[in-house]
Protein backbone atom coordinates (compact mmCIF):
# COMPACT_ATOMS: atom_id res chain seq x y z
CA UNK A 1 0.00 0.00 0.00
CA UNK A 2 1.97 3.05 -1.08
CA UNK A 3 1.02 6.75 -0.91
CA UNK A 4 1.32 9.47 -3.53
CA UNK A 5 4.51 11.87 -3.29
CA UNK A 6 1.92 14.52 -1.73
CA UNK A 7 0.85 11.97 0.64
CA UNK A 8 4.62 11.23 1.43
CA UNK A 9 5.79 15.06 1.64
CA UNK A 10 2.45 15.42 4.25
CA UNK A 11 3.49 12.35 6.33
CA UNK A 12 7.25 13.54 6.32
CA UNK A 13 6.61 17.48 7.17
CA UNK A 14 4.16 16.14 10.03
CA UNK A 15 6.72 13.75 11.41
CA UNK A 16 9.33 16.94 11.88
CA UNK A 17 6.62 18.87 12.70
CA UNK A 18 6.09 16.46 15.46
CA UNK A 19 9.82 16.27 16.32
CA UNK A 20 10.50 20.10 16.37
CA UNK A 21 7.56 20.50 18.55
CA UNK A 22 8.57 17.99 21.17
CA UNK A 23 12.03 18.46 20.98
CA UNK A 24 11.19 22.05 22.65
CA UNK A 25 8.71 21.01 25.02
CA UNK A 26 10.78 18.20 26.53
CA UNK A 27 14.16 19.02 25.32
CA UNK A 28 14.28 15.05 25.10
CA UNK A 29 16.23 14.14 21.82
CA UNK A 30 14.76 10.29 21.80
CA UNK A 31 11.67 11.37 22.84
CA UNK A 32 10.82 13.67 20.36
CA UNK A 33 12.50 11.22 17.44
CA UNK A 34 10.68 8.16 18.89
CA UNK A 35 6.80 11.14 18.44
CA UNK A 36 8.27 12.23 14.74
CA UNK A 37 8.46 9.13 13.67
CA UNK A 38 5.46 7.84 15.19
CA UNK A 39 3.35 10.75 13.74
CA UNK A 40 5.36 9.97 10.25
CA UNK A 41 4.00 6.63 9.99
CA UNK A 42 0.05 7.36 11.12
CA UNK A 43 -0.11 10.25 8.64
CA UNK A 44 1.33 7.81 5.87
CA UNK A 45 -0.89 4.79 6.42
CA UNK A 46 -3.99 7.13 6.67
CA UNK A 47 -2.51 8.95 3.74
CA UNK A 48 -2.08 5.14 1.48
CA UNK A 49 -5.65 3.93 2.86
CA UNK A 50 -7.21 7.02 1.66
CA UNK A 51 -5.65 7.07 -1.83
CA UNK A 52 -6.59 3.27 -2.00
CA UNK A 53 -9.62 3.74 -1.41
CA UNK A 54 -10.18 6.41 -3.73
CA UNK A 55 -8.44 4.47 -6.59
CA UNK A 56 -11.15 3.39 -9.59
CA UNK A 57 -11.09 0.24 -10.26
CA UNK A 58 -14.08 0.09 -13.19
CA UNK A 59 -15.86 2.52 -14.50
CA UNK A 60 -15.90 5.62 -12.15
CA UNK A 61 -16.42 3.07 -9.13
CA UNK A 62 -13.85 3.45 -6.25
CA UNK A 63 -12.92 0.57 -3.87
CA UNK A 64 -14.28 2.47 -1.37
CA UNK A 65 -17.45 1.88 -3.27
CA UNK A 66 -17.31 -1.72 -3.09
CA UNK A 67 -16.67 -1.93 0.51
CA UNK A 68 -19.53 0.54 1.05
CA UNK A 69 -22.02 -1.59 -0.58
CA UNK A 70 -20.73 -5.29 0.86
CA UNK A 71 -20.93 -3.10 4.27
CA UNK A 72 -24.57 -2.60 3.84
CA UNK A 73 -25.30 -6.18 2.71
CA UNK A 74 -23.68 -7.73 5.05
CA UNK A 75 -25.39 -5.57 7.85
CA UNK A 76 -28.47 -7.12 6.33
CA UNK A 77 -27.92 -10.32 5.99
CA UNK A 78 -26.39 -10.40 9.84
CA UNK A 79 -29.93 -9.05 10.70
CA UNK A 80 -31.64 -11.76 8.60
CA UNK A 81 -29.43 -13.78 10.91
CA UNK A 82 -29.90 -12.23 14.40
CA UNK A 83 -33.70 -12.35 13.84
CA UNK A 84 -34.41 -16.56 13.28
CA UNK A 85 -32.21 -17.13 16.10
CA UNK A 86 -35.23 -16.48 18.42
CA UNK A 87 -37.15 -19.32 15.93
CA UNK A 88 -37.54 -22.82 17.02
CA UNK A 89 -38.59 -23.65 13.39
CA UNK A 90 -34.82 -24.69 12.21
CA UNK A 91 -36.50 -25.44 8.53
CA UNK A 92 -37.05 -21.55 8.51
CA UNK A 93 -33.94 -20.78 10.27
CA UNK A 94 -31.80 -22.82 7.78
CA UNK A 95 -33.53 -21.33 4.81
CA UNK A 96 -33.09 -17.80 5.61
CA UNK A 97 -29.28 -18.84 6.14
CA UNK A 98 -29.26 -20.18 2.58
CA UNK A 99 -30.39 -17.12 1.24
CA UNK A 100 -27.74 -15.64 3.33
CA UNK A 101 -25.09 -17.91 1.85
CA UNK A 102 -26.22 -16.82 -1.71
CA UNK A 103 -26.34 -13.36 -0.81
CA UNK A 104 -22.31 -13.24 0.82
CA UNK A 105 -21.26 -15.38 -1.81
CA UNK A 106 -22.27 -12.66 -4.31
CA UNK A 107 -20.51 -9.77 -2.33
CA UNK A 108 -17.54 -12.58 -2.70
CA UNK A 109 -17.73 -12.46 -6.50
CA UNK A 110 -17.96 -8.69 -6.16
CA UNK A 111 -14.39 -8.43 -4.71
CA UNK A 112 -13.17 -10.07 -7.44
CA UNK A 113 -14.88 -8.27 -10.41
CA UNK A 114 -15.50 -5.23 -10.03
CA UNK A 115 -17.72 -5.06 -13.18
CA UNK A 116 -20.48 -6.33 -11.11
CA UNK A 117 -21.07 -3.90 -8.73
CA UNK A 118 -24.72 -2.36 -9.94
CA UNK A 119 -26.07 -5.81 -10.35
CA UNK A 120 -25.13 -5.92 -6.28
CA UNK A 121 -26.55 -2.60 -5.74
CA UNK A 122 -29.46 -3.50 -7.27
CA UNK A 123 -29.94 -6.70 -5.53
CA UNK A 124 -29.18 -5.28 -2.09
CA UNK A 125 -31.85 -2.47 -2.41
CA UNK A 126 -34.38 -3.81 -4.56
CA UNK A 127 -34.28 -7.71 -3.00
CA UNK A 128 -32.15 -7.76 -0.56
CA UNK A 129 -33.10 -5.29 1.68
CA UNK A 130 -36.56 -6.04 1.39
CA UNK A 131 -35.83 -9.54 2.62
CA UNK A 132 -34.68 -8.39 5.09
CA UNK A 133 -37.17 -6.72 6.33
CA UNK A 134 -39.96 -9.38 5.91
CA UNK A 135 -37.19 -11.93 7.96
CA UNK A 136 -37.48 -9.27 11.17
CA UNK A 137 -41.50 -9.01 10.49
CA UNK A 138 -41.94 -13.08 10.44
CA UNK A 139 -40.05 -13.52 13.35
CA UNK A 140 -41.29 -10.80 15.05
CA UNK A 141 -44.79 -11.72 14.50
CA UNK A 142 -43.58 -15.37 15.10
CA UNK A 143 -42.90 -14.80 18.83
CA UNK A 144 -45.62 -12.29 19.94
CA UNK A 145 -47.36 -14.30 22.44
CA UNK A 146 -50.09 -14.20 22.34
CA UNK A 147 -50.55 -14.39 18.58
CA UNK A 148 -53.11 -12.13 17.00
CA UNK A 149 -55.56 -14.67 15.17
CA UNK A 150 -54.76 -14.25 11.84
CA UNK A 151 -51.34 -14.49 12.11
CA UNK A 152 -51.23 -18.33 11.24
CA UNK A 153 -51.89 -17.72 7.80
CA UNK A 154 -49.37 -14.49 7.05
CA UNK A 155 -46.79 -16.44 9.08
CA UNK A 156 -47.45 -19.56 6.08
CA UNK A 157 -47.83 -17.38 3.24
CA UNK A 158 -44.33 -15.66 4.23
CA UNK A 159 -42.27 -19.52 4.56
CA UNK A 160 -44.06 -20.26 1.60
CA UNK A 161 -42.55 -17.66 0.00
CA UNK A 162 -38.90 -18.15 0.88
CA UNK A 163 -38.54 -20.76 -1.89
CA UNK A 164 -39.62 -18.14 -4.61
CA UNK A 165 -37.06 -15.35 -2.89
CA UNK A 166 -34.14 -18.32 -3.08
CA UNK A 167 -34.68 -18.51 -6.71
CA UNK A 168 -34.48 -15.03 -7.36
CA UNK A 169 -31.54 -14.59 -5.40
CA UNK A 170 -30.22 -17.20 -7.59
CA UNK A 171 -31.62 -15.64 -10.63
CA UNK A 172 -29.51 -12.05 -9.57
CA UNK A 173 -25.92 -14.61 -8.99
CA UNK A 174 -26.61 -15.96 -12.13
CA UNK A 175 -26.60 -12.20 -13.91
CA UNK A 176 -23.07 -11.90 -12.58
CA UNK A 177 -22.03 -15.52 -13.36
CA UNK A 178 -23.23 -14.94 -17.09
CA UNK A 179 -21.25 -11.76 -17.06
CA UNK A 180 -18.13 -13.92 -16.10
CA UNK A 181 -18.70 -16.25 -19.16
CA UNK A 182 -18.56 -13.43 -21.42
CA UNK A 183 -15.74 -11.57 -20.26
CA UNK A 184 -14.08 -15.37 -20.40
CA UNK A 185 -15.41 -15.61 -23.94
CA UNK A 186 -13.91 -12.37 -25.02
CA UNK A 187 -10.57 -13.15 -24.10
CA UNK A 188 -10.75 -16.50 -25.66
CA UNK A 189 -11.63 -15.00 -29.05
CA UNK A 190 -8.85 -12.25 -28.78
CA UNK A 191 -6.85 -14.70 -27.73
CA UNK A 192 -7.64 -16.81 -31.09
CA UNK A 193 -7.30 -13.91 -33.12
CA UNK A 194 -4.01 -12.97 -31.52
CA UNK A 195 -2.57 -16.46 -31.95
CA UNK A 196 -4.42 -16.21 -35.93
CA UNK A 197 -2.16 -13.20 -36.39
CA UNK A 198 0.78 -14.43 -35.13
CA UNK A 199 0.67 -17.55 -36.89
CA UNK A 200 -0.24 -15.64 -40.76
CA UNK A 201 2.69 -13.22 -39.93
CA UNK A 202 5.07 -16.45 -39.26
CA UNK A 203 4.08 -18.20 -42.65
CA UNK A 204 4.41 -14.86 -44.21
CA UNK A 205 8.03 -14.83 -43.73
CA UNK A 206 8.20 -18.19 -44.35
CA UNK A 207 7.16 -17.67 -48.02
CA UNK A 208 9.07 -14.51 -48.16
CA UNK A 209 12.19 -16.53 -47.34
CA UNK A 210 11.50 -19.47 -49.81
CA UNK A 211 10.92 -17.03 -52.50
CA UNK A 212 14.05 -15.31 -52.29
CA UNK A 213 16.02 -18.60 -51.83
CA UNK A 214 14.34 -19.58 -55.54
CA UNK A 215 15.59 -16.42 -56.58
CA UNK A 216 18.73 -16.38 -55.28
CA UNK A 217 18.30 -13.03 -53.21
Amino acid sequence: MKASTSGRLVSILTGIGIFLLLLIVTRIGSLAFVGGVLAWIVVYLISSKKERDDTLVYDGITRADIAETIKIGRQLTMGMRRAVQRLTQMEIRQEVEDLCRIAESMFEMLKRDPKDIRIVKQFVSHYLEPTNKIINKYAELATIRPMPADAIETLERTEKSLKNIRETFLKQKEKMLSNDVIDLDTEIKVFETLANNITNTSGKNEKDKTYQSKNGV
